[in-house]
This record gives structure tokens, C-alpha cells and sequence, in this order.
């Protein structure tokens, strides 16, 4: 009964306009029924936090190059409580090599009032590392970061939005990270590891309720393209920063989601590191886009163009589209000339090494003969995104004769087990952060049906194909398939 307020409501009239009177049913259906991802949330999340005595330990804890961490708050006519609720979480940190720079947009000084106040009641040698700047008029959000950008005097700068909070333990993990990436090149000490980002969660407007965790997978540009799911914690180094170019004015509204394209575009994947735990709660209240979308319509047209100028920055021959769901993006790869030998699965098991070895096609097409595709151009879909020089093999959504998902990509798990994403779902869902429908790297994907790259296959030890370790899996829910 929690989800029938009227601010549901609204958007569901909204979702019905963009999408018409069947795809609402669903999307209402499954949104009730998510209410089983939350269960027990807020319960294991509070379990899990550290006690007293482990972040007094976090703070004695010494490091062969303890980082600055510059922090980055944008601030505009910010509500007092929730402002001093963010800086009393910065202050909480248990690694204390931070700095908190704050640039105020606002006309009125209450930001800056704030933040005056709450400094004089704090120890001077915390107060110190507060540091506030009123700007000449609101820049926006993009100005408004460069100039925080250009207060910072850290090797690393982090990402805050001026009404959220972090995790006590936040920045102590992100220097764990660092510290575990060290190498010694010559007489000097380097980090391999140039940008971290941590799960999130969203929190209430009292404070009191935590939900929504978003648990991320490792970096995958594939699935950036499709939607900014790294968004918060967000730390990197500031040099990177500085020399991506900052934050553009031309992007206000997905900034962030530019800013990290610019940043992660053209560094190893290595320099990336993900860390699996929730660190940052992103706050809902009646004006953010964590409970209203259709608050900052523009930011999605901005998130589109964001996308767009990575891609012609990268190259790639693409257009992008909006999805059913504000924020989500399609990116439509153009094939390029290429000859496919389309086999069946039944074909395909019974080759051998002088079979594979005799193929000359650029492509191997296996579909089961028992699969009906859905999506009339099927091939154009699977070879635009193989068209990319690093993808090796590519895969569509599988539905059983149900309707239901059999497979959209796989997961390997601990033990090395593939496991189908999105198993058993309905196929009229979009599933966990709609990641059923998005775009994006995976472990694997149904030998029933798959898209290879002949020049990326090797022979193995059992005298079987198997992709070159260089070459990437991508999921892509454009191409559907349906058992007969």
C-alpha cells in the first residue's frame, strides 16, 4: 500500500502517455512485485554496518601513501537539515585525509550561513577542511562542480550531491582499494587503479528509511552506454579529471554521466575498480529524480547527447534512442560488410577442428532449430554490435515457449558455473534496474543462439572452439528469440 501515493500515481500516468495502456499494466505489475528485491533490506543493510570499535580501528589503521580525497558538493539554495546531514557524514569518515569543498551557487546565503555555523561547533582542525566558496551567481550544475573542481587540492576527487550521505566507512574502503594498487615503477611508487566507484541505495526524505540498493557488476562501458549505473560514489583521480576537461555546461542535467565517459573512455579496464558494497544513500524527496523522474525531463535529453558525443569521441557508428524507462538508452550499432555462415545448433556440436578450420565466413550465426526469432531484423541488430573490434561474440533475449526468459546472457559464479540471467522472468518484464532490457557485457550466452566472430575463436584442448581471452560477450535484448 506504501507504493499507491500520489506521487506513483503521477508518474504512472506519465509512463502510460510515453508508452501506451499495455506496457503500463506491466510496468505497474512488476513494480508491485519488486517489493521482494527491497525485503529484508534495510534489515541486512544495518546489520552490516561497522560498530564504534571497528571504525575507531579504521581510523588507526596507517598507509604507505595516505591519499587526499578532495570532495566535490555543488550546492544551491540546499535545504539547511539535509546540508549539515551531508557534511556531518563527511565528517563521520573514518579515514580522515579528506577535504569537503563546497561551491555555493545560491542568490541567498543560507548554504553559506549553514555551513558557517556548523563549522563553530565542530573542532577547528575539522572546520579547517571544510572549505566553502560563494559563487558570483548559479553556473549551474556544471559550473558549479568545476569551480568545487578547482578547490580541490587532493589526488583523488569524489562525487556528492548536496542533499545525500556516505556511508561512515566510505572513504576507508575506497583507501583500501588504493592501497592494494600500489606498484613501485623505478624509485617512485604508482597506483594502477584511477576510478572507483561503490554500490548505493536510496534513503527517505527523514533519513530513515533505506531502500532501492542498486548492486552494481564490475565496469562495463557497454552497459554505461545504456544507462549512467555507476552514478554515486564516484571517485577519480584529479588529474584525470582535470584533463578530461571537467564538467560541461552542455550536459547540465547528466553531467555526471558525460564526465564519466571523458574519464573512462580511454584508460584499461584494470584502472577501474568497483567495490561491492553499499556506501552512498541517494536522497528522495518531492524535487530529486530518485523519486520523481519526470522532475528533470531535460537531463535524459542530456544523458541521450551524452552518450551520442562518446560515441563519435570513440568513433563508433552508432545512433542512440530513449527506452520505455526515463534515463535508458539503446545504442543502435550500423553493421559493417561482413559474410556469415548461419548454422544450426545441431550443426554446430557436431564440427570438428578441420570443420572450423574450413570456414571462411567473418560471422558464424547458430540459432536452434527450435527457436522462432521475434525480431524481423535480427542479423542487422547482432551484427552492428560485432561490428565493434573488441566484441567477440554476441547474444539475444531467449524466451521459453511461457514467455518466460530462459536466458538474457550468463553470469559464471564462484565456481566457475554459468548461471542465465533473468531466469523464469516474465517476458513483459524489464527486471533488477531494467537490466533485462539493457545492453551489456556478459560471462556468456546460449549456444542456441549466438553471433560469433570467426577470427576471435581458438581451439582449445578438448578440440572445441572457444573465445580468445581478448575479445568481450555482449547481451543484447534488441534481438529476441522464442521457443516454438
Amino acid at each position: 500500500m506504501r507504493k499507491l501515493n500520489g506521487t506513483n500515481v503521477k508518474k504512472g500516468l506519465q509512463y502510460l502517455k510515453r508508452n501506451g495502456l499495455g506496457e503500463t499494466f506491466y510496468k505497474a505489475r512488476e513494480r508491485l512485485s519488486k517489493d521482494g528485491w527491497d525485503d529484508g533490506y534495510q534489515e541486512r543493510f544495518l546489520s552490516g554496518r561497522p560498530g564504534t570499535e571497528m571504525l575507531a580501528g579504521q581510523r588507526q589503521e596507517k598507509y604507505m601513501h595516505p591519499y587526499k580525497i578532495s570532495i566535490l558538493v555543488p550546492a544551491h539554495e540546499t535545504d539547511p537539515a539535509y546540508l549539515k546531514e551531508m557534511i556531518q557524514s563527511v565528517i563521520a569518515q573514518s579515514y580522515e585525509n579528506w577535504e569537503l569543498c563546497i561551491a555555493d551557487g545560491s542568490e541567498s546565503d543560507q548554504v553559506g550561513d549553514t555551513v558557517t555555523g556548523l563549522k563553530e561547533t565542530i573542532d577547528p582542525k575539522v572546520a579547517a577542511k571544510i572549505r566553502y566558496q560563494k559563487l558570483s551567481g548559479n553556473g549551474g550544475i556544471a559550473e558549479n562542480t568545476n569551480a568545487a573542481l578547482d578547490m580541490a587540492g587532493g589526488e583523488y576527487v569524489g562525487l556528492l550531491d548536496h542533499d545525500d550521505l556516505l556511508e561512515p566507512d566510505a572513504l576507508y574502503e575506497i583507501m583500501q582499494v588504493l592501497s592494494k594498487n600500489l606498484s613501485r615503477e623505478g624509485k617512485i611508487y604508482v597506483n594502477r587503479i584511477r576510478a572507483i566507484y561503490t554500490d548505493e541505495d536510496k534513503i527517505d526524505a527523514e533519513g530513515s528509511r533505506y531502500f532501492e540498493p542498486n548492486i552494481k557488476p564490475d565496469f562495463d562501458i557497454d552497459l554505461l552506454r545504456s544507462n549512467n549505473y555507476i552514478c554515486h560514489f564516484f571517485v577519480v583521480r584529479t588529474e584525470l579529471a582535470r584533463s578530461a576537461g571537467g564538467f560541461l555546461e552542455e550536459f547540465d542535467g547528466a553531467q555526471d554521466h558525460d564526465f564519466m565517459f571523458r574519464c573512462l573512455e580511454n584508460i584499461p579496464v584494470s584502472a577501474v575498480a568497483h567495490i561491492p558494497k553499499v556506501l552512498y544513500h541517494w536522497r528522495c524527496h518531492n524535487e530529486s529524480t530518485a523519486i520523481n523522474p519526470e522532475s528533470k525531463r531535460y537531463a535524459y535529453e542530456a544523458g541521450k547527447r551524452a552518450v551520442e558525443a562518446h560515441l563519435k569521441r570513440k568513433g563508433i557508428n552508432a545512433t542512440v534512442e530513449h527506452t520505455a524507462h526515463l534515463g535508458f538508452f539503446r545504442v543502435i550499432y550500423v553493421p559493417v560488410p561482413a559474410s556469415v555462415l548461419r548454422l544450426t545448433r545441431k550443426q554446430w556440436d557436431e564440427m570438428g577442428p578441420e570443420d572450423y578450420a574450413a570456414i571462411r565466413e567473418d560471422y558464424i550465426m547458430i540459432l536452434a532449430e527450435d527457436l522462432k526469432p521475434l525480431t524481423q531484423e535480427y542479423m542487422k541488430e547482432l551484427t552492428g554490435v560485432l561490428s565493434r573490434y573488441e566484441v567477440g561474440c554476441v547474444g539475444g533475449k531467449v524466451y521459453n515457449k511461457r514467455f518466460r526468459i530462459e536466458s538474457a546472457g550468463y553470469t559464471k559464479d564462484e565456481n566457475g558455473k554459468y548461471i542465465p540471467n533473468f531466469s523464469g522472468l516474465n517476458g513483459h518484464y524489464s527486471g533488477y534496474m531494467h537490466r533485462a532490457c539493457l545492453q551489456q557485457r556478459v560471462d556468456g550466452v546460449s549456444l542456441d543462439c549466438m553471433l560469433l566472430r570467426r577470427s576471435a575463436l581458438e581451439i582449445g584442448e578438448d578440440h572445441k572452439p572457444k573465445l580468445a581471452s581478448n575479445y568481450i560477450v555482449v547481451y543484447d535484448p534488441y534481438a529476441e528469440f522464442k521457443r516454438k
